[in-house]
């Protein structure tokens, strides 16, 4: 009689080199090899690499922001020339020389040649712009009677725009040998009338306002 003797380790190596399956058929390429392990650093560094150049870009771009307001902050203004029959004055030469650097958050940058006479200009953060000219004639609205605002020891008169559509404002120190008018932008705050009244009362002396009659 034959017998088959059949050994129990066979059988167990038979069972385990059948059961590697799904499981280790995941870690084999399509030509058999092993597939390699992905590495932590190429996990991190495909998350990084994409948040650095978003750093990147964004400071590029406020970079060029910033350069641009720079620029527009220190363009020459464009101004129109008004009757000023008291610019040439020596009072309105001397202010003009002793006027500061700047008005409030407004520095002074040039005029557009020609520039008008008797007049300076100064630009805000925002690119809008104050204007300082002296020796105009007394505003027309100047009258007996008008109200006056006091800053810093001068007095001003608000000559207001008839085109409602102009939202700058006017303001004429009537109380100086010549009357002098600074134009500023709603935006504008009271920093550069304050500094102008300032440098008025370091230059011109003080007079009586004259304001005309009521017709």
């Amino acid at each position: 009689m034959r017998t088959t003797e059949t050994n129990s380790g066979d059988r167990h190596d038979a069972r385990s080199s059948g059961s590697s399956g799904p499981a280790a058929s995941q870690d084999l390429t399509p030509d058999g090899g092993h597939r390699p392990p992905v590495s932590t650093v190429v996990v991190i560094a495909a998350v990084l690499i994409p948040l650095v150049l978003l750093a990147v870009v964004l400071v590029l771009v406020r970079s060029m922001s910033d350069e641009a307001a720079e620029t527009a902050a220190s363009e020459p203004v464009t101004a129109v020339s008004i009757p000023a029959p008291g610019a040439g004055s020596e009072e309105c030469l001397s202010l003009l020389e002793s006027l500061p650097e700047s008005l409030g958050e407004a520095d002074r940058v040039p005029f557009v040649e020609p520039a008008p006479p008797g007049a300076a200009a100064y630009r805000l953060p925002d690119a809008e712009t104050v204007v300082v000219r002296c020796g105009l004639p007394a505003p027309p609205t100047f009258t007996v009677g008008s109200t006056l605002q006091e800053v810093n020891g001068v007095q001003w008169f608000n000559d207001p725009d008839p085109d409602p559509a102009v939202t700058s404002s006017t303001w004429v120190a009537v109380d100086r040998p010549e009357y002098i008018a600074v134009t500023l932008p709603a935006t504008g705050g009271t920093g550069p009338i304050q500094d102008l009244s300032d440098a008025l009362s370091a230059v011109l002396e003080a007079v009586e306002p004259r304001p005309a009659p009521i017709s």
